[in-house]
């Protein structure tokens, strides 16, 4: 079965939802065709000229990035531009850009997750707060015959997600009964007969975020023309959605050992520490990319130490009035993880539906800060 531009599309936005992305955002599919079969994929930090030209050279028809190529709305398409050339390459080369940002930042299983995992962080939990989506209940009754097929698409889909748990689903069994009348064209059964069919009854979990994506998922393998199902909204609880992470070290560290820990576990950060100097560091709050705005949360949250990117002098004078370390990491040195966790956690989704697809972080990208030798 081949592999569309559309149905990774549909793995990044059940993964992480374009809802979940801040409002000044702009996350995405940047170019290309959604109706287009994919050969390969790269997954990088940035659509860079040089990302671009390896996808070229490996025949790769498909990127993925974190920050998107289009950040504010283009007024021209100037070839003697830097974008304008980027744009033009791809639209050649027949290349589609897709970038998931803020949304990736926040989503379970996102950046912030790789990075808290890179840190060896235990019990993490979110950190800020940037809101919630209903839960629903969703019901469909299903032939025993395709039940398994389908409850494997709404796990798939991504419903039944319960904490550390997923695919949860609950199944009774039963009987359906349905009399298929003119113009229908039945999976089982004759037309003007009363059919009584062996049915289970699926219910799951399904955030609001990603429902309209799950049902469709499971009316594409459904073997019904009609296919009955049921939603209903759950006043509680909610799914809450954070920026950032916030977890224990396994054993203290004095700051000294700190900062060279985290130059350790992120060698491709340039990193800079300010605020207090600390004896006993463990419990630390983190955010991917720019998060100086959350010293005050961290904290406020208890944490020891707060790793970040983008700090600038009067955050570390905060930092040291409120008595916490800040350790920046770096934009570039907190996010480079990105491009191996797209890969890493989209490859099982893609295979299952091409096996044959070659999905290829670039870890050749550098830091655009360099230090003067």
């Amino acid at each position: 079965m081949s592999l569309l531009v559309e149905d990774v599309i549909q793995v990044m936005e059940t993964w992480a939802p374009l809802s979940l992305a801040e409002s000044w955002d702009n996350p995405g599919l940047m170019v290309g065709d959604r109706r287009e079969t994919v050969t390969g994929i790269l997954t990088t930090l940035d659509v860079t000229e040089e990302a671009v030209l390896y996808a070229i050279n490996h025949d790769i028809n498909m990127i993925i990035s974190h920050h998107p190529l289009i950040f504010k709305g283009l007024k021209h398409i100037d070839k003697t531009t830097s974008i304008g050339k980027l744009l033009y390459s791809l639209i050649q080369s027949n290349i589609a850009v897709y970038s998931a940002h803020t949304n990736l930042d926040i989503a379970k299983d996102g950046l912030n997750d790789m990075l808290a995992g890179k840190l060896g962080l235990k019990d993490s939990l979110g950190f800020v707060r940037t809101g919630s989506s209903p839960l629903y209940k969703l019901i469909v009754y299903a032939p025993t015959s395709h039940s398994k097929r389908v409850r494997r698409a709404l796990g798939l889909a991504g419903a039944g997600s319960m904490g550390n748990y997923a695919g949860c689903s609950y199944s009774s069994v039963g009987e359906g009964r349905f009399i298929p009348i003119e113009d229908a064209h039945p999976f089982i059964g004759k037309l003007g007969q009363m059919e009584v069919v062996e049915e289970e009854r699926i219910e799951t979990l399904v955030p609001g975020k990603i429902l309209s994506n799950v049902i469709q998922a499971m009316l594409k393998v459904h073997p019904y023309e009609e296919v009955a199902y049921d939603v209903f909204p759950l006043k509680e609880p909610e799914e809450v959605h954070y920026l950032g992470r916030l977890g224990d070290l396994e054993i203290a560290m004095n700051y000294k050992e700190f900062i060279q820990y985290v130059q350790h576990v992120l060698p491709k950060a340039r990193v800079r520490a300010g605020g207090v100097k600390k004896d006993a560091i463990q419990r630390i709050a983190i955010c991917s990319g720019s998060g100086a705005e959350f010293i005050t949360q961290a904290a406020i949250r208890g944490a020891d130490a707060y790793i970040t990117g983008d700090v600038k002098y009067h955050d570390m004078q905060l930092a040291k009035e409120l008595g916490i370390l800040v350790v920046d990491a770096g934009h570039f040195g907190t996010e480079e993880c990105v491009a191996i966790g797209i890969a890493s956690y989209i490859s099982p989704h893609i295979h299952e539906i091409d096996s044959t697809i070659s999905i290829m972080p670039y870890e050749e990208q550098q830091d655009f800060f360099f230090v003067k030798s």
